[in-house]
């Protein structure tokens, strides 16, 4: 017991070492350095997205609209295709063949003046659904009527004779005037012989009688004269009556052919129409011009189903790169445009290869609503150039991660927000 005793004492009386009365200063210290580490040392808040990378004028996929089998195939894996081009029909009532044939003699601007040259150019016999043979036989019908007006052309008919006859009258006003200009003449020299006879009447050289057979003679031209006036103005009457026939006969043969050519071209246009809707239902067709890649389609008669992914188009033309995010709601108002934008695509490990750079162009107003509710935003890409230095080859379509920088914070500053917020919940 007095061992104890004595041990406690010596325990007591034993002057601390320096650790214990110097461990507040360095803790101090300690701290102070801690807090300012925190202070110089700055971390990127950052928000993830997934990306899709492509290009302003991305591949268009092409979808079967109807089930059955592909009866007609102008594709192949690599092939280029042009725009408006059909790449494949699945089966209808039509046979592809006649509507092919039918497409390319509408777009022949090439006018047929005969029966018989419309009934080799447009056979009646062509296989085609009810509503596109219903347009057609319409549209030949409405061919018939206006190659028969211009056959028969009983308007032209009319306005030609009326012509001819146009032609008599100006004739005959020739030979009038002629006339007229001689029947002139003599009423002048019987006008003249009468003043000679009459002033020799007043000398006593001839007698009353042979005055008188003077005066007949003058008065006999002058009715000529006058006959020959008449029959002039009525002829030029006639002639002007025959030039409004045949005005209005003119007007008839524009107005009948103007109608009848404009059936046809509406009957065109409503056959085109059910065309256009045949291929809506029916065709895949290019929307541009591009290379196709295949995904399970290999041959013709190969069953498809309603809305099966056939086909994709690759445009030729290069555009600009741009990345597509979809970026959640947390945080999501801290996104401005401008920001850096740091991107790790899954092709290409970002370890081997690095990371890809760009910038926020544009984020939508609205977030899309379904099942995931997201913004979309937009990440403008100048090149494919990592930070390794190395090149990567486009795609179309690459996926990826993207890390859009929101700003750049202290680490004090953060925990400075934590004890914040702590404090907020305390007081609230």
């Amino acid at each position: 017991m007095e061992d104890k005793v004595v041990f406690s004492e010596d325990f007591l009386n034993r002057p601390p070492s320096w650790m214990v009365r110097r461990g507040n200063l360095i803790f101090f210290v300690f701290f102070i350095l801690l807090v300012l580490l925190a202070y110089f040392i700055q971390y990127n808040e950052v928000v993830e997205a997934d990306i899709l990378v492509t290009s302003e004028n991305p591949p268009v996929a092409l979808y079967s609209k109807r089930q059955g089998q592909l009866v007609y195939m102008n594709f192949g894996a690599g092939r280029q295709v042009d725009k408006g081009g059909i790449l494949a029909i699945v089966e209808n009532p039509s046979k592809w063949e006649d509507v092919f044939y039918l497409r390319q003699q509408l777009n022949d601007t090439t006018l047929i003046h005969t029966l018989e040259g419309l009934f080799q150019k447009f056979p009646s016999d062509l296989e085609l659904e009810v509503n596109m043979h219903t347009s057609y036989q319409k549209y030949l019908k409405a061919y018939q009527n206006y190659l028969l007006y211009l056959n028969l052309g009983q308007e032209a008919l009319e306005s030609k004779n009326l012509n001819l006859r146009l032609a008599r009258y100006k004739s005959q006003i020739a030979i009038k005037r002629s006339q007229l200009k001689t029947a002139r003449r003599n009423y002048s020299l019987a006008k003249q012989s009468y003043d000679r006879q009459e002033a020799l009447l007043e000398k006593g050289v001839i007698s009353q009688q042979q005055l008188d057979g003077n005066e007949q003679e003058m008065l006999f031209a002058q009715n000529e004269v006058n006959t020959i006036k008449e029959e002039l103005e009525a002829l030029q009457v006639d002639t002007l009556s025959l030039k409004n026939l045949s005005l209005k006969s003119l007007n008839r043969d524009i107005i009948n052919a103007s109608s009848y050519f404009s059936e046809l071209q509406l009957a065109k246009q409503e056959l085109k129409g059910k065309m256009d809707e045949w291929e809506n239902n029916y065709a895949l067709v290019s929307p541009v011009s591009g290379t196709v890649t295949v995904f399970d389609i290999w041959s013709t008669h190969q069953q498809v189903s309603q809305g099966e992914h056939i086909l994709t188009v690759v445009p030729n033309k290069k555009a600009r790169l741009i990345g597509k995010c979809k970026v959640p709601i947390r945080n999501s108002a801290k996104i401005k445009k401008g920001q850096d934008v740091i991107i790790k695509l899954d092709n290409y490990p970002y370890r081997e290869w690095g990371l890809l750079e760009g910038v926020v162009s544009q984020m939508s107003l609205t977030p899309k609503k379904g099942d995931d509710v997201y913004y979309s935003v937009y990440v403008e890409m100048p090149h494919l150039k990592t930070t390794y230095g190395k090149e990567i080859e486009f795609k179309q379509e690459m996926m990826g991660t993207a890390k859009i920088v929101l700003q750049e914070a202290s680490l004090l500053e953060r925990v400075f927000y934590q004890f914040r917020g702590l404090w907020t919940d305390i007081l609230n």
